[in-house]
């Protein structure tokens, strides 16, 4: 309109003026228009999330690259003669290193290589819990995947992560063959840098909807931990045979090492110095291990211990997990549970101890921007995690597992 008027400027003042007495006649009568009444019919539920929404991105900084910036903890690696000391004597050896990072890897001195104990083609089925990886930050409850036996749950999770590279690496194997080197050809590999980007960009971009299977919390009473049973009544489910009992402790390297070492997760928590000793009845996950069973993106959302105990994890076969940890002080695991409750505060209303659900995970870089400290971890196969009292850790599995 503007445009119209100068134009006419340039014709006659007579016209310019008869063009000013209509657009004020028309602006008087817009003026008199009542504007239009909008009815919103919001819920109080819908109010309260939309509110969270808002604070949510205060808190939440999107990454530039996709890629985060964790600091790496601590990995160590005993000698023999500290192995066979056992696992107590080690972690306190280690602990004044170790425990500021919330998390630390022990691997095994080389020519450690336990048999692994599951029957893979037992016929009995365990349940799975189902994970919709683009709403893990929503604190939703799992629901109830599909029952496997270990073989099938293998075959499942084997085809899913092929799936996967196909369709997101199909020139893994020619940049691995002609050994390209370069930025542009690392990102074209199935590689668990490239695997932890594509993890977090589902979880906290939503840019695609993915579900996944994880067979967690499995009982080891009836599936076998991986590990072969004690004949020295070192494990609760284990057996003590007299002529075992009064024999000379066996060397690392020896077949009866593994049964009997205090790094069997059957074994530990009667180890000497253990105070899990002088319970007498099992308890699943705290002096009965639990088994898992993994696939690629299944994940072990944020906790810490029941009682602030220590936990350990020994990974017995298959793809990496990526671990990140917490410490366990004060500030760092109080700063996590602050960011928690302020992401989910609306959800929390309704559901105050959700954070013990453990349905619920974070980037490590949401914690980082809160002044929270956070590390990571790559746990290969035949190597062990610690975590320490208090301590928050989570994580995701790069294959089966």
């Amino acid at each position: 309109l503007i445009t119209a008027v100068s134009n006419l400027l340039l014709d006659s003042t007579l016209q310019f003026d008869n063009i000013m007495s209509s657009l004020n006649h028309r602006s008087v009568k817009r003026r008199r228009r009542k504007p239009p009444t909008m009815h919103y019919n919001v819920s109080s539920a819908e109010e309260r999330f939309l509110h969270q929404a808002l604070q949510n991105s205060k808190l939440d900084f999107r990454r530039v690259d996709g890629k985060l910036d964790i600091p790496w903890a601590p990995t160590f690696f005993p000698t023999v003669e500290e192995f066979e000391a056992g696992p107590m004597t080690y972690i306190e050896k280690i602990r004044h290193q170790a425990q500021k990072y919330g998390i630390c890897k022990v691997v095994p001195p080389s020519g450690w290589n336990p048999e692994f104990c599951i029957d893979m083609k037992s016929t009995k089925k365990f349940e799975t819990k189902e994970q919709h990886l683009h709403r893990l930050q929503e604190g939703i409850s799992f629901g109830d995947g599909q029952e496997y036996t270990a073989a099938e749950y293998q075959q499942m999770a084997s085809i899913k992560a092929k799936q996967w590279k196909h369709e997101n690496y199909p020139d893994h194997d020619l940049v691995k063959q002609h050994a390209v080197d370069g930025e542009d050809a690392a990102r074209k590999l199935f590689s668990p840098e490239n695997l932890e980007r594509d993890y977090w960009d589902i979880v906290e971009t939503h840019n695609r909807e993915m579900t996944v299977e994880y067979g967690n919390d499995i009982d080891v009473t009836s599936f076998g931990s991986g590990f072969p049973l004690s004949e020295r009544g070192r494990a609760i489910c284990g057996r003590a045979i007299p002529e075992k009992m009064v024999k000379p402790e066996p060397k690392f390297g020896e077949p009866d090492f593994y049964k009997e070492t205090w790094w069997n997760l059957n074994n530990i928590p009667r180890a000497p110095d253990s105070v899990l000793q002088y319970v007498k009845v099992g308890i699943n996950g705290v002096n009965v291990p639990w088994m898992y069973f993994g696939s690629l993106f299944s994940t072990f959302c944020y906790h810490n211990e029941d009682n602030y105990l220590y936990s350990i994890n020994y990974h017995h076969r298959g793809a990496p997990k990526q671990w990140y940890g917490v410490p366990g002080t004060k500030n760092d695991s109080d700063g996590l549970e602050k960011v928690f409750k302020s992401y989910l505060s609306m959800k929390m209303r309704d559901v105050p101890d959700l954070l013990h659900h453990i349905t619920t995970m974070f980037s490590p870089r949401l914690l980082q921007n809160n002044n929270v400290k956070s590390y990571k971890l790559l746990q290969h196969a035949g190597e062990f995690v610690v975590t320490f009292p208090r301590s928050f850790h989570g994580g995701v599995c790069f294959g089966p597992n």
